[in-house]
């Protein structure tokens, strides 16, 4: 950490401020690994989706406490599957908008090398 604290995102003594020259600004994004991710990810959160959406409806049957404990954990699983699918498909949206950034960037870095000429 340093002093401001915060991190610099390398090891080291606490307090220590890094060096300027030591700091490289490029940054390389390999959008079509990013498109990969999204794309499992956005399977995976379907799949959680259709977990949560499959849960089987009670048995009639006597209603033993057991049978209530059970309704109450399954409709708490059912709920945390249906938020984490939702979270699923957020990280999907943030995925892609980080990509179109990140291809805006591109873009623009491209127009600046071009107009250079």
């Amino acid at each position: 950490m340093t002093p401001s604290g915060l991190s610099t995102g390398r090891p080291g003594a606490p307090g220590r401020t890094p060096s300027l020259a030591a700091m490289n600004p490029d940054l390389d994004v390999d959008t079509q690994q990013l498109r990969d991710t999204a794309t499992a990810t956005g399977a995976t959160a379907a799949r959680v989706r259709e977990a949560a959406a499959a849960a089987p409806s009670p048995v009639p049957g006597p209603r033993w406490a057991a049978v209530d404990a059970t309704a109450s954990i399954t409709d708490a699983a059912v709920r945390a599957l249906r938020d984490l699918g939702a979270a699923l498909t957020d990280t999907v949206t943030l995925i892609t908008t980080t990509i179109a950034g990140y291809d805006d960037a591109d873009a623009r870095a491209a127009a600046r090398l071009r107009g250079a000429r």
